[in-house]
Order: C-alpha cells, then sequence, then structure tokens
C-alpha cells in the first residue's frame, strides 16, 4: 500500500532488476485512515476484556489481574443519583485480589479505569492513583459532579498520597470527563480538581463546570508537584480557573470562561500559557502574589475580559526577582490595559496585537521593564498565525472493526508476557494494520522486542495503560553499533504515524539501545505525532534494571545508548513525552539505582519539529541536542541532571561513553580533563542550525558526586559548572523563559556566558529573554 515518490524512476527501475533501491528512498502512505463512521459505542469499551486478547500485568502475582476496569462492574451508577465515591474508589484500588493498589508502586499494576457516559454523583473526595489511566466515553462524556451535601474541600485528588510527595506522584492520566461543582454554593470553598502530580501524568479532554460570579470555587489546583503538560482543558465559572504552584507546566489550549480570575499564579518556577483563551474573564493572570519565578503567555487571546496580566513589579527587588513575563502575539479587544502592576499601575497599554513584550532579566545582565520586541517565526511551525498544535486523538469516530488488538490476530501469536520475543509477530501486524489502514491496539502488556520494532507509515497506535514495548537482547548491546528498539518510520518516510498511551523501556543493560528513532515526516504538520507517552531506562517492574544497578562506576551500567532520535528526514509532534533514565525503583529493587544512559533527545529534524511540554531528565551527555536542526518549537523543556555527576563523580563525563561525532555528541573539550563540575551533563546543547524557539526551560540540579541515594543532602552551592551550551552560531534562535538551578554559567555560548549570579530569580536564576543568535 506504499507508492513511490518518483514513478516515472520507479519504471526505470523495474526494468533493471539488478539496481536495488536504497533503503532510503522515500514512499508515502497511501492508506487514507480507518473507515468513520457513527459508532454507537466506545471502539475500547468493545475489546476483549475478559479473554486471552485482554491487557495482562506480568508482574502481579493473580494471573486475573483486571487491567481493564468499567466502573459499572463496581456497582456505579451514573444516572446522577446516590453517593458513587465508594464504588467508583473500589474501581480504582481493586487489586484483583480483594485488596488495594494503593502504595503497591507506579507499573506493577496498572489500571486503566473506564466511566461510560452519564453523571456520577460523588458526596466525598475521590482519589486517584498512580499507574492509573481514567477514561471517560468521548462519545458521551461521563460527569463527575458535587453532590449537594458534599462533604469535603476536594471533588477530585489527583495527587497520590500513598505514593509520597507530589513530585513522586507519577503516571496518572485523566480525559475526556466532565467535573462539575453547581451544585454546592458559588461561595463553597472547594476545589474540582486537585492535580499536585509529578511527571508522566496528564490530564487531557477535560471541562470543568462552576457557578459564575462565585467567590470560593476553583477548578484546578495544581499544587506543587512536577508535572509537564495540561492540555486542551475548558473552564466555565468560579472565582479561580487554575491556581497553579507547580514546579514547571506547559498549559496548552485551556479556555477560561466567566471566571472572575483565570490563572492564579499562587507559586513554582515556570509556566506556559499556550493558547489560552479569556472569554468574559475578570483577570487572566493574577501573579501579584510574587511566587512564581517566570511566566509566558504565548499565542492566546482575551476576549470582553479585563486586564490580561497583573504582576508583582520586582525590578527594584534585591535578590531574586520573581514574577517575570513575556506576552508574545496576544490578540486583544477591548480597552482595558494588557499588563498593569499590583497598584493598578498600567505597564502595558490596550491594543489589539502584541507580538513580543518582556518584563525580566534579557541577557546580557539586564533587567528591562517592559520593552517591545519582534519575534519572526517561520510558517511552517504556524496554523493560524500561532504554533501548531493537536490533540489527542481518541479514534471516537470509529467502530470497533477499525480496530486490532495485536494479541488477536490469527497466525502472529503475541504474548506481552514480559519473556517472549514478540517482535516477528508485531511487525507482521503492524505492517499489515497499516497497510489495511486499521488502529493497532494493545492491550497493556510487556512486549519483549529483541530486534527493531518497525512502525510504517500509516499507523495508528493506542495503548492501554501505558502498554510496554521492551527492547533485550544482544542487537542492542553494542555502543559502536547503535540500533533502534523501535523504528517510527524509515528514513525519507511521507505519511501517518499516530502514538499515544505507550511507554517504551529496556529490559535490561543494552548500551546499544537507541530506544526510540523518528524517521517519518507527515504531508501535513503533525500527521506524525505521539501524545502521553514515556520512557523509560530502569525503575519500573519489568526491567531487570533496577536490580542489577548500584555500583559507582557507571561503566557497569550503561544502560541505553539514546532516548529519542528526531532524524534529519523526521517531522514530528509531540506533546506530553517524558524520557526519564531512573534515579530511584519505583516497583522494587536496589534502594539505590545508579544509570548511565548516554543521551536523551537528539533532534536533527529540519522540517518542522513540535515539542509541546517535554521532559528529559538524567541522561548522562545531554538531555536536549538540537544538531543543525532547523524549524523547531519547544515549549516547556524540563530536565535533571545525573545525581552523580560533578565534583567527586566516579566517571566524567564523556565517560564512560565515547563522544560520537556522527551522532553530533558533545566532547566536553571545553573543560579540563579532571573537572567533573565542567564535564557534567548539558541541559541543552544547541550546535548550528537555524530558526529554533525554546520556551521555558526548566533545568534543574540537585546533587553531585557518589549517589547513595539520600535526596536529603544536596550539593553544596553549584553542581556544575555549564547548564546549557550553545556553539556554531545558529541563526535565529530565540530562548524565552530559562530558568536553572544550581549552576554556574546558565548557557556556555561563547558570548556573554549568562551566569546565574547576574540574573537571579525563580529557584535560583531566571533569563526571561535569550535573543543573542536572533
Amino acid at each position: 500500500m506504499h507508492l513511490l515518490r518518483w514513478t516515472a524512476l520507479a519504471s526505470a527501475l523495474a526494468v533493471a532488476p539488478a539496481v536495488a533501491v536504497p533503503s532510503s528512498y522515500e514512499t508515502r502512505d497511501t492508506c487514507t485512515g480507518p473507515t468513520s463512521s457513527s459508532p454507537s459505542s466506545y471502539w475500547m469499551l468493545d475489546q476483549d476484556h475478559t479473554g486471552w486478547p485482554r491487557g495482562y500485568a506480568p508482574h502481579v502475582s493473580n494471573a486475573n489481574y483486571p487491567v481493564w476496569r468499567n466502573v459499572k462492574d463496581y456497582s456505579a451508577s451514573a444516572d446522577g443519583s446516590g453517593d458513587q465515591t465508594s464504588s467508583i474508589q473500589n474501581a480504582i484500588n481493586d487489586d484483583g485480589s480483594g485488596g488495594s493498589r494503593a502504595s503497591q508502586g507506579v507499573t506493577r499494576y496498572p489500571a486503566e479505569v473506564f466511566l461510560p457516559g452519564g453523571t456520577y454523583q460523588l458526596g466525598s473526595t475521590l482519589n486517584l492513583r498512580v499507574g492509573t489511566v481514567i477514561t471517560g466515553d468521548p462519545l458521551n462524556p461521563p460527569v463527575l459532579k458535587a453532590a449537594p451535601g458534599f462533604n469535603g474541600d476536594t471533588l477530585i485528588n489527583g495527587f497520590d498520597s500513598q505514593n509520597g510527595q507530589p513530585e513522586t506522584s507519577f503516571m496518572t492520566l485523566l480525559r475526556n470527563v466532565v467535573i462539575d461543582t453547581t451544585a454546592l454554593s458559588a461561595d463553597t470553598k472547594i476545589t474540582a480538581l486537585q492535580w499536585g502530580v509529578a511527571q508522566g501524568s496528564g490530564l487531557t479532554n477535560v471541562k470543568i463546570k462552576m457557578p459564575s460570579s462565585s467567590t470560593g470555587h476553583t477548578g484546578i489546583d495544581i499544587s506543587a508537584g512536577s508535572t509537564i503538560a495540561v492540555t486542551d482543558v475548558d473552564i466555565t465559572g468560579g472565582v479561580v480557573g487554575i491556581k497553579n504552584s507547580n514546579q514547571q507546566v506547559n498549559f496548552k489550549n485551556i479556555y477560561f470562561r466567566y471566571c472572575t480570575t483565570a490563572f492564579k499564579a499562587a507559586g513554582g518556577h515556570t509556566a506556559l500559557l499556550q493558547g489560552a483563551t479569556f472569554d468574559t474573564v475578570g483577570y487572566g493572570v493574577d501573579m501579584t502574589s510574587n511566587g512564581l519565578g517566570s511566566l509566558v503567555l504565548l499565542d492566546s487571546k482575551s476576549t470582553n475580559s479585563g486586564t490580561v496580566v497583573k504582576f508583582h513589579d520586582s525590578s527594584n527587588d534585591g535578590g531574586n526577582r520573581n514574577s517575570q513575563l513575556v506576552i508574545q502575539n496576544l490578540e486583544h479587544d477591548t480597552n482595558n490595559a494588557i499588563a498593569v502592576d499590583s497598584n493598578n499601575n498600567v505597564k502595558l497599554a490596550a491594543t489589539s496585537k502584541v507580538d513580543t513584550w518582556i518584563w525580566g532579566n534579557l541577557t546580557p545582565g539586564q533587567y528591562v521593564s517592559g520593552q517591545s520586541l519582534t519575534t519572526s517565526r517561520p510558517d511552517i511551525l504556524l496554523s493560524n498565525g500561532k504554533y501548531f498544535t493537536r490533540a489527542q486523538p481518541t479514534y471516537a469516530e470509529y467502530a470497533a472493526d477499525q480496530v486490532v488488538n495485536v494479541k488477536n490476530v490469527d497466525g502472529h501469536e503475541v504474548k506481552g508476557d514480559g519473556s517472549t520475543d514478540d517482535v516477528a509477530s508485531l511487525n507482521a501486524i503492524l505492517a499489515d494494520n497499516a497497510a489495511n489502514c486499521k488502529i493497532s491496539y494493545f492491550p497493556y502488556g510487556v512486549y519483549i522486542v529483541k530486534d527493531t520494532l518497525k512502525i510504517p507509515v500509516g499507523s495508528r497506535i493506542a495503548g492501554e495503560a501505558w502498554a510496554v514495548i521492551s527492547g533485550a537482547g544482544d542487537a542492542f548491546k553494542d555502543s559502536k553499533n547503535p540500533k533502534p528498539v523501535v523504528q517510527v518510520g524509515q528514513s525519507g518516510d511521507v505519511g501517518t504515524i499516530e502514538i499515544q498511551d505507550m511507554r517504551f523501556s529496556v529490559a535490561e543493560i543494552l548500551p546499544g539501545a537507541i530506544i526510540l528513532e523518528v524517521n517519518a515526516a507527515g504531508t501535513n504538520p503533525g500527521d506524525v505525532a505521539m501524545w502521553n507517552t514515556i520512557v523509560t531506562v530502569g525503575g519500573t517492574a519489568e526491567t531487570s534494571i533496577k536490580d542489577n544497578c548500584d555500583n559507582q562506576d557507571t561503566s557497569k551500567c550503561m544502560a541505553a545508548f539514546m532516548v529519542m532520535h528526531l532524524t534529519k528526514s523526521s517531522s514530528a509532534y509531540l506533546e506530553n513525552f517524558w524520557g526519564w533514565t531512573a534515579d530511584h525503583n519505583l516497583d522494587g529493587g536496589s534502594s539505590k539505582t545508579i544509570i548511565s544512559t548516554g543521551r536523551g533527545i537528539l533532534v536533527e529534524a529540519t522540517k518542522g519539529t513540535w515539542l509541546t511540554g517535554t521532559g528529559s531528565e538524567h541522561h548522562w551527555l545531554y538531555n536536549y541536542n538540537f544538531k543543525s536542526a532547523q524549524n523547531v518549537f519547544a515549549g516547556m523543556l524540563q530536565t535533571e541532571s545525573p545525581y552523580m555527576q560533578g565534583d567527586g563523580a566516579t566517571k566524567l563525563a564523556p565517560a564512560p561513553w565515547t563522544a560520537e561525532a556522527s551522532f553530533g555528541d558533545p566532547d566536553f573539550s571545553w573543560c579540563g580533563g579532571d573537572d567533573g563540575k565542567c564535564r557534567s551533563s548539558l541541559a541543552t546543547n544547541v550546535d548550528g542550525g537555524k530558526d529554533i524557539f525554546l520556551y521555558n526551560s526548566a533545568a534543574w540540579a540537585f546533587f553531585n558526586g557518589q549517589w547513595d541515594g539520600n535526596y536529603g543532602t544536596q550539593c553544596s552551592g553549584s553542581c556544575q559548572t555549564n547548564m546549557m551550551r550553545v556553539t556554531n552560531n545558529p541563526e535565529n534562535l530565540v530562548w524565552y523563559s530559562v530558568n536553572t538551578r544550581k549552576t554556574d554559567v546558565m548557557i556556555l555560548d561563547g558570548e556573554s556566558n549568562p551566569t546565574e549570579y547576574n540574573h537571579p530569580g525563580g529557584w535560583e536564576a531566571i533569563i526571561q529573554g535569550y535573543r543573542q543568535f536572533s
């Protein structure tokens, strides 16, 4: 079902069989997609959740453990009556053996909890759990509604207190639901959703309904935590739409309607509001508490509303200067001021359009109090004048006959049992599904692949509860000949590949494993895309790394070559992607884990790349590397440096790895040979390229030297010399809201080399505008 791009050349080659078509020769996807219809039920509900093809959790002793659970099977009623809290809570907590999943780790007991349409009345707080996807029926989104006599101050609590602090509340996903507090009086102090969660979590396609003219209701309270993306949320009413004190978040496409204050910045370090709409609200953003370090308001619109941003003026503050602000590409339709300070002094008057306006640290070493700038953004990255975005598809327009369960294909046995090599069968199934325009459904399992899993153009892949693809075996053990575990298209391929709700892993130490290699590009932006997708190296139930990596000599655990490679031929949209080398074990294993993954995310793409809310943590040479890349948008780049680098480290970068020029690796030749503080991972490395637009980098360091698993003792002073690096004169590199912690030089660029000392703010330092290569 693929056509060669140049049919004339194909004909010529056909009469000359001795000439082989190069493997990189471009192919085009000719599948127009599954056949849409008007199904009466959701395809995911219609899968076999009781027989052999059901989701299977290999590390639960009960073979009948239910990954999928429908709340109606737990006696929940959707007729709007009674109190359904305990029934839904039982569905969430069920461990399959009469006990509870609470306090049982993150990945050992996966669960996909389904809410059919209707109204579920809640009389008390519903507590979510780590390792859980809550899925509402997108054909008839269920309503979780506070009962008139609701007891408590939070309707739904996303933070799993049974798994430690909010910063360790990993992998909780809530989607396709309506949360309703309108039965309570407008002055009741109530939060619809507490969302103080960690990386790997997601909140998407959610609506929140509260009374208008409220003095008590808050839609979402993101209290503490370290999540990276909240996407496609609609909030109506309330005194506050979103109250945020999370470390860092990309809020993408949030629609605020009739809120007294849409976004209240209570704390945190950096926030990106991308594509926000303020419709008939009092204030758009309230930063007067001076708790938030920096905010970027990007590609947003204020209509029929009051002041867009009210903020604390930190220009005369000593020490840290918080409340730094960038407004870029704002539409505004009233005479109300766009930005005022805490005393209502106008700092940016009403105007219909703002290109770029900055208040805060502007390199080198300046603090600007409201400077207007121009940001030149290429059309290839834009849609209707804004950076391209795309909501996660539900496939609700397709009936179950358009979906193939990979465990239920005649002639191709697939087990997903964590030990059987499933790669041959999966490759055959994916190729056939792509050719026949079918969606590939992965019920939960650990699908071992001992050779490259090839995802062809024409593929649409959806996982249950983050189904796992895990590399294993000799094919991935040679660091001098690295090989992709999962290959997303071949070089030059053009077509559609969609991946959602999957996790990719390595089952053992594999120094030659490129876990994800993306080669394909789409005919249109976003044709190649991933949503709510995770890569983990160690730390989880399915990998032996959790038991075998506790030696301070990281050459003993070179666990993977690279997390992800966006190659030169690729063009991809990634939303809420987290690539994590484990700093601790989530599901048993050694009391400490010491792992070296060579590289994080390498971007060499030139045709258009969109990274919307991503994190890349604890990788050895770098977390992000933009090598000769072009046409890149990245909104929220969250990183942490490896804990066992810096002064006193056993191995100094690039060791135990070899800097490979063919992969654009930094070689740390700018450092002294024994300077461990300098020879530490770069959060972001920009090496040449053109038209690169980075927003809201959250680059944190905490520890140095040998790692003993003690989170209470952080490095004294700075942990590393350089956090970011820019080299080889990129053309039109624009970087807004660079936030760092425990480094000396924020960006090693050979020009101004801006330091934390000269740019105080946030957790430690902020560069709100870095434009030296623009």
